[in-house]
This record gives structure tokens, sequence and C-alpha cells, in this order.
């Protein structure tokens, strides 16, 4: 008995406490989902939101410009996601039943939709209930890591059809009176009462008459800049908070940019031809000046990744024999 009981009250071996660690960790990479499991979730996320892929997202991907780059936006996702993959295989799994309020919150803006025949909240849901599943079953230093790729998904949802004008409405006048200010020291007059730009050529007789529409207010180009720059801003060297800065600055540039576009066709109009600049700039430069701006971001990146030290630390963190 007395042996007993002094092998009860020993503390543990060494060798035994080195076999508890692995284990315990074996049991936190413990994957929570059957494979039958998964296939049932992944069925009725296909099921609850086909119609919303099939009947507004796809028709908007294909038919409205400033929604085209939602074709991008699942694949980019996916791409970072597997860029994680060596950091995700080192997290412990820690299923959190506090997922279960994001989940629900997503649902209910998909059945909010559906209910009231209303476009916009069920692809917005859908960040929100993937959200929901990884923190759910996956746990909290899953959806830390997962953050961008899943909001990042936000960028493939449109603007509600009774937002667009709202928006592009302000757009259009800014880039109207804009152009007109700009056109005016160049030395070209331009005349003309809201959307509408008149003009006489200096050095011809022609009267040239222009109208900034919707496509030309430069929200197209803002939504594609906004959404490719995004992760550019995200794979910078940059502390979190300059990434934001840098995010944001997408749009003054794409402003920017946008009104120097409209102002080139009233110069080209004014001093060179009217058809070249009415049809062929006006429908070759918006690309051209999208590559261009994109450029720009990604130079303002580089200047205040030098700018900020992150540079540097880059190089100290990848050349530790060189301290």
């Amino acid at each position: 008995m007395e042996e007993t009981i002094s092998h009860d009250t020993a503390p543990p071996a060494p060798g035994r406490e080195a076999t508890e660690g692995p284990e315990t960790a074996q049991q936190d990479r413990r994957w929570p989902l059957a494979p039958w499991m998964l296939a049932v979730i992944g069925a009725l996320f296909v099921g609850l939101y086909f119609g919303t892929f099939a009947n507004y997202l796809i028709p908007r991907w294909t038919t409205d410009p400033s929604a085209q780059h939602g074709w991008l936006v699942i694949p980019i996702s996916l791409v970072v996601t597997w860029m994680k993959r060596d950091r995700l295989k080192t997290l412990p799994i820690q299923p959190n039943p506090a997922g279960l309020y994001l989940l629900g919150f997503g649902l209910f803006l998909h059945l909010f939709e559906k209910a009231v025949d209303l476009n916009g909240p069920s692809p917005l849901s859908i960040p929100i209930v993937i959200a929901g599943l990884v923190w759910h079953f996956l746990g909290t230093a899953f959806l830390k890591e997962l953050a961008f790729p899943i909001g990042y998904l936000v960028f493939f949802c449109p603007i509600p059809g009774g937002f667009t004008e709202l928006v592009s409405f302000p757009l259009r006048r800014l880039a109207t009176e804009g152009s007109k200010w700009l056109a005016n020291l160049m030395g070209v007059h331009v005349y003309g009462a809201g959307m509408n730009m008149e003009f006489l050529q200096p050095r011809g007789v022609e009267f040239i008459r222009l109208e900034v529409a919707d496509p030309c207010s430069g929200l197209h180009s803002l939504m594609a800049i906004k959404a490719l720059h995004a992760i550019t801003a995200y794979l910078t060297r940059l502390k979190l908070g300059w990434k934001w800065v840098l995010f944001f600055c997408a749009i003054p540039i794409a402003l920017a940019a946008n009104l120097v576009r409209i102002t080139a066709i009233i110069l080209i109009g004014a001093y060179i031809n009217k058809d070249f600049a009415v049809k062929v700039f006006h429908d070759y430069s918006s690309p051209v000046l999208f590559v261009i701006a994109f450029g720009i971001l990604i130079g303002i990146g580089r200047l205040m990744e030098w700018a900020t030290g992150a540079l540097k630390d880059e190089e100290g963190r990848g050349a530790p024999e060189a301290v």
C-alpha cells in the first residue's frame, strides 16, 4: 500500500510531460467536421445562394461596367487564402459558439432581401455567413487570419440600382465642372448648364456639344480601381494604419484620372479633331488611364514603404545575420 501511495503522489516523470504537449496540440488541430457534414454545409450554401448568383450577381458582373471586376474578386480571395496555407496549418482549431450570432445575422440579411424583394442585402450577407461559419467551426484565430480574404468578397457586391444615381450624380457634376475649369485654363472657353458642355474650336469654326453621361462619371473606374488596389495595399509591407491610408488614396487618384480624361476629350476636340476625340479617344482612353492610375497607386505604395521605413524593416527581418 505504501508503495502504491508513493507512486500515485510522485510528480510526473519528465518523459510523460514531454508527451502531453504534442497530444494537446494534436487535439487542437483536430478537424471539427466530418466529410459528410462539410458536404451538407456546402450543399446548403449553394442552394441558399444559387439564385443570388444566377439572377443578380452574374448578370450585373456581365452588363454593369461598375461591377465587371466582380469576376476577379472570388479568385483573388482564394489565392490570398492559399498564400496563407502554411500559417493556417499552425493555428489551433478552437470552435467558438459566438460565430452562430454572426451566421444568424448573415442569414437574416439574405432572407430579408427575399421577403421584401430587394437587391443588395443577399450578396452582402455572403462574406458575413462565411465569417460566421469560420468563427463557429474553426475559431477566432482562423477568423483573424482570414479576415482580409473574407472581407474582400464585399467587392463583388454591386452598388444597388437605387443608390447608383445617388453616387454617380455628384461624380458627374464634379467631372463636368472640373473639366470646364481645366479646359478654360488651357484656352478653350466651355459653356453649358448641368452636365452639358459647349465650346467653339479656337482654331476652327465647328461648335461642339458634349454631355457627361453616367458612364463618364468615373464611378466605373473608381469601383474597379478600389477593388484591385485593395489587394495591392494589403500585400505591401506597411503597417495596418498605413495600408488603410494607401487604400483610400485610390479615391482621389481615380477621380483625377477621370477628370483628366474628360478634359483631354475637350482639348483634342478643340485643337485636333472632333471625331477622333468623341469616338476613338473616348472609347479607348479609359483602360489606358486606368492602367496609369493603377501604376501611380503602386508607386505611391512603394514611396510610403520607403518613407515609413517598412522596406528597411523587411530587409532586417530577411537578413538577421547582418545584425
